[in-house]
This record gives structure tokens, C-alpha cells and sequence, in this order.
């Protein structure tokens, strides 16, 4: 359907507007994880049911993302992107104000629901309304979005609270979220007065008949190939790694040689940004190499970013997570743009859904087994846990290309 307008104009504009969708949602999924010791003072409760200010959110978003992959197609991929920004975003205004921590652990589980709207529906709308050539580097740029979010969300919470408290560290977060949200809208006021459902024009210029009846709506959904749940192991392994080496490096951090303050340690989420940049020209790479050659790269990088973190060196460690984080960007990117690549049979938004209940399962699992081998075994243990996810990587991939050959 065209847009009346230069497809590369309309096209720009779909990027964009989902890019800063990633980012308001993610700045408000995880603004309470600095503040714990402050919440938990506040309302005079211990350090486990505070941190449900965290969890309550995350398990929120693993519970709906599929159910609201299924309600895109029905009220529009484009409205409900808007819905889960502006509601995420009011929601976290109502947070500073909760007089008590039941109601605040209830507003951040229906932040949750809210923020799920979005990831659930982003890529496959983006697959809808862009070209088949620009799917991937859309969907690296969306996640760049994610990326800079969730890196503001802890960062800029948490310096805003030394200056305002905690009530108003989350209320200056709540409001940079709803003023990007509103942006959105207004990139996407077009999309919200029509059917989304059908491939922009220029999608359509790009592609032939057969790739055209690939799309979500073209014949009904069937049972999920074994080729994508492969890709789904991809994003689950990888999100072990990632979420268990950085849930634990803290706990390193501040250990014996460094002794490090809590403060000081928050600045290694800046490591994140080597995640942006790997994102934002992963379209570039895929011009030149495949999904499968690029994870394997992805892969033996994370590998080699594991070990010299071994090493009692800060600046080694630096750029051993550098390089991890690059590797694991690499594995997710790739992954993500599959599981959102148009297939016959195959209802693209529940692909999407479905990969990314399976990643964040990772996160929670890795975050778990990460602390569980920190205790027993301190960070060999972590590192022993990320080889081994990211070996399994590599056979999954390997043994996935010689079974479509």
C-alpha cells in the first residue's frame, strides 16, 4: 500500500519510529534494578522482594509477548506499538508516587504487559513494511534501539536519582520515555489510520509473487520448522552468556583485587555500546556474509572475549567483555532477523514472539546459573558456563547449514 509519499522517505521514517520505540520501552524495563537498596529502605522490606520490582517486569514481558503477537494482526502492528510505548511510559510516571511496595511490584508487572506489546511486534512490522534488502539492517538498528535503552535505563536513572532521590530518578525517566514516545506517534500517524497488515509499496517493488505469498497473511500458519527452533537455541544460548556474565561481573568487580564501589562498576554497562555499534552495521555485513558465517564470527570472538577475561587485568577484562558483547550481538542480530525473515506457512510476528520468549528465558537462566557457579567455583565457573553455551552455538549452526544442503 503506498504511503502517498518517496518510499525511501516512508521507509526511513518506519526505521526510525521503531528505533526510538526500542528505546523508550527498554529505558523503563529496568529503572528500578539500580535503586533496590533505596526502594528496600524505603518501604522497610528485605533486599528479595525488592528486587521483584525487577523480575515482576521481565516475567510479565515472557507471558504476553507471544499472546500480543497474535493480537498485532488484529488492531495493527503500527497501533499497538504506540499503545505499549505510551502506556509503558505512563505507567512509569505513576511508579515515584506508589504508597506502598505491593503496588509498586503491580504497576512494574503491568509495565511488563505494556513494554511486551512492542518487542512482540517491532520486527515483524518492520518485515511487513520494508523490502527483503532492508530487512536486516533495520531490525540490527532496532535492536541498537534496545541496546541505548536498556543502557539509559540503568545509567540515567540512577544518576538522576544522586540528584533528585529515587522518586525523582524514576520520574525523569518516566518523562524522557513518554516525550521519545510521543515522537513515535507522531512517525507513525500514518500507519495508525490503516491496515499494516499488507507490505508497503515499496516492499512490494522489491520482492516477486512467490516472495509476496510469504507473507503473515498469505496461507494459514503451520507447524514451526525445525530450522527456526534451531535459530530460537541460538538466541536462548546466547542470552545465557550474555545475561549471566554481566549479572555476575559486578559481584567480580567488587571482590578482592579491585574492590570496586557500586558507582564505579555501573560504568561497565558501557560496554553495551559496542553492542550498538555491532547492531547498527550489522546490514552492512550482510551484504557481504552470511547469517551463518557471521555467528560463527559472532562465536569464536564471544570465545576469545571469555578467556582474557580470566586474566586479573582491568583493562583485559574490558576488552574481553568488549569483545564478548560484540560476539553476542553478532549470534542475536543474525537470529532475530531469521526468526523474522517471511516463510510460507509461517506467521512471522509469532515467529518473532516465539524467539524472543525463548531469549529471555535465557536471560533468567543464565542469570541463575551464572550466581550459581560464581558461588561454587568463582569466575572460571561463569567463564566455563559461557564456552560452553557458545561451543553449542557453533555445532548448532554448523550442523544446521549441512542439514539444508
Amino acid at each position: 500500500m503506498s504511503t502517498g509519499e518517496p518510499n525511501a522517505t516512508s521507509n526511513r521514517r518506519t526505521i526510525v519510529a521503531v528505533f526510538l520505540a526500542g528505546i523508550s520501552v527498554f529505558l523503563v524495563l529496568y529503572e528500578t534494578q539500580g535503586l533496590i537498596p533505596a526502594i528496600r529502605e524505603a518501604y522497610s522490606i528485605d533486599t528479595p522482594t525488592a528486587s521483584l520490582t525487577v523480575s515482576a517486569t521481565n516475567v510479565a514481558m515472557a507471558c504476553f509477548l507471544i499472546p500480543f503477537s497474535l493480537l498485532a494482526s488484529r488492531i495493527g502492528h503500527a497501533r499497538q506499538i504506540v499503545g505499549g510505548v505510551i502506556l509503558a511510559a505512563v505507567l512509569a510516571l505513576i511508579l515515584p508516587f506508589t504508597p506502598n511496595p505491593e503496588l509498586l511490584i503491580t504497576v512494574r508487572f503491568l509495565q511488563g504487559v505494556a513494554i511486551a506489546s512492542v518487542p512482540a511486534t517491532a520486527m515483524a512490522y518492520l518485515s511487513l513494511r520494508l523490502p527483503p534488502s532492508a530487512l536486516p539492517g533495520a531490525i540490527g538498528v532496532y535492536i541498537a534501539g534496545n541496546t541505548i535503552g536498556g543502557l539509559c535505563s540503568r545509567l540515567l536513572t540512577g544518576l538522576a536519582a544522586e540528584v533528585l532521590g529515587w522518586h525523582g530518578g524514576l520520574a525523569f525517566t518516566a518523562a524522557v520515555a513518554l516525550a521519545i514516545g510521543l515522537i513515535v506517534v507522531w512517525l507513525l500517524r500514518r500507519d495508525m489510520a490503516r491496515s499494516d497488515t499488507t507490505p508497503s509499496a515499496t516492499a512490494q517493488s522489491d520482492t516477486t509473487p512467490s516472495d509476496t505469498a510469504q507473507s503473515d497473511t498469505a496461507s494459514p500458519p503451520r507447524r514451526i520448522p525445525s530450522g527456526l527452533w534451531g535459530i530460537y537455541l541460538t538466541g536462548f544460548l546466547c542470552m545465557i552468556v550474555f545475561g549471566g556474565s554481566f549479572t555476575m561481573l559486578g559481584s567480580r568487580l567488587q571482590q578482592d583485587p579491585w574492590n570496586l564501589s557500586e558507582g564505579t562498576v555501573a560504568l561497565f554497562f558501557l560496554i553495551y555500546l559496542v553492542g550498538t555499534v555491532v547492531t547498527t552495521y550489522y546490514g552492512r555485513l550482510a551484504l557481504t556474509f552470511t547469517r551463518r558465517r557471521l555467528t560463527l564470527i559472532g562465536m569464536v570472538t564471544a570465545i576469545i572475549g571469555a578467556c582474557l577475561t580470566l586474566v586479573d587485568s582491568l583493562p583485559l577484562i574490558i576488552i574481553g567483555m568488549s569483545l564478548l558483547t560484540g560476539g553476542f550481538f553478532l549470534g542475536h542480530t543474525g537470529a532475530s532477523a531469521a526468526a523474522s525473515t517471511a516463510r510460507p506457512g509461517v506467521d512471522t510476528t509469532r515467529s518473532s514472539a516465539i524467539y524472543l520468549t525463548v531469549y529471555y528465558l535465557g536471560t533468567s537462566l543464565g542469570a541463575w546459573l551464572s550466581a550459581v557457579l560464581f558461588t561454587d567455583f568463582a569466575w572460571p565457573g561463569v567463564v566455563g558456563m559461557c564456552l560452553t553455551s557458545l561451543v553449542a552455538v557453533i555445532v548448532l549452526t554448523l550442523v544446521g547449514f549441512r542439514q539444508r544442503q
